[in-house]
């Protein structure tokens, strides 16, 4: 339920909503999602199926529509700002893609159509693929729809171009593809950075005071696992923390501690196995 390709053409409305929700903090099964928009092979899902799983959802789906480019552009990126992803009809309405965020002049989408489904655009590559243009009447328009959620977010995601980028990379596939358990491994043990919250540490700064203390002892008690892949998991926990901005509260060290040095350990033996020991 993370960052991977759809497996079939009509699947892409599903798709779109789906990275849509995870940018709100909403993890849904795309056939789920496919089940409740009244998706099929031989029709996709038009914006009408994907309204009504928006709600299913507690969300709703605000259109937006102009002939105009530059407008056009204006509420994309006013909506962007605001927190909302929008899902955009492409390819003469024949696909739908996700926009996430703008930063320095340049567009973050998620197309499931794409290998490496989290891409870059300029204004002119996204306007480019974003056009309709009816071969009858000569009507240009470009429509997209932001989705909106009915209920107190906890968290959103905020992607910069840098780490965009990161997500792209191959040798990062992993951490888009279980993107979804980082996270809700993440929002059990962190908190979302708000107003309200005093006396709290970054992942990164708890990482900078225990993170050989975890990598050395989970690796040595149970034998197996190597420095470095510790130290990669514990790296992508990081991102993911950065990215929905999750913090440490002080007075919950000893207890993140705990919680992060059980997860290690619970990876190293389901990937290398345990003999009994009592």
């Amino acid at each position: 339920m993370s960052f991977y390709p759809q497996p079939y053409k009509y699947q892409c409305g599903p798709f779109a909503l789906k990275y849509a929700l995870v940018m709100l903090g909403q993890f849904k099964d795309e056939k789920e999602i496919s089940l409740k928009a009244g998706s099929s092979w031989w029709y996709g899902t038009d914006e009408i199926g994907l309204a009504k799983a928006a709600r299913s959802n507690k969300c709703k789906m605000k259109h937006f529509k102009s002939e105009k480019k530059d407008e056009a552009l204006r509420i994309l990126i006013n909506h962007l700002k605001e927190g909302y992803p929008s899902i955009l009809s492409v390819e003469n309405w024949e696909h739908w893609l996700t926009v996430i965020s703008y930063h320095k002049n340049k567009f973050i989408a998620i197309d499931s159509d794409l290998d490496k489904v989290i891409v870059i655009y300029s204004p002119n590559q996204l306007l480019k693929r974003w056009k309709y243009s009816d071969s009858d009447s000569g009507e240009v328009s470009y429509d997209g729809y932001a989705v909106i959620p009915k209920y107190k977010v906890r968290t959103k995601a905020h992607f910069s171009l840098e780490q965009a980028r990161y997500v792209m990379r191959e040798s990062n596939r992993e951490l888009a593809e279980k993107w979804d358990k980082y996270f809700n491994d993440l929002i059990n043990i962190c908190k979302p950075m708000n107003g309200y919250l005093q006396r709290t540490i970054s992942f990164a700064e708890f990482l900078r005071r225990y993170e050989k203390l975890l990598v050395t002892q989970t690796a040595n008690w149970h034998g197996s696992p190597t420095y470095p892949e510790l130290k990669k998991i514990l790296k992508y926990m990081r991102f993911v923390a950065e990215v929905y901005d999750l913090v440490i509260s002080i007075k919950d060290q000893k207890k993140t501690l705990v919680d992060i040095a059980l997860l290690l350990m619970m990876y190293s033996c389901g990937k290398y196995g345990m003999d009994k020991i009592y």
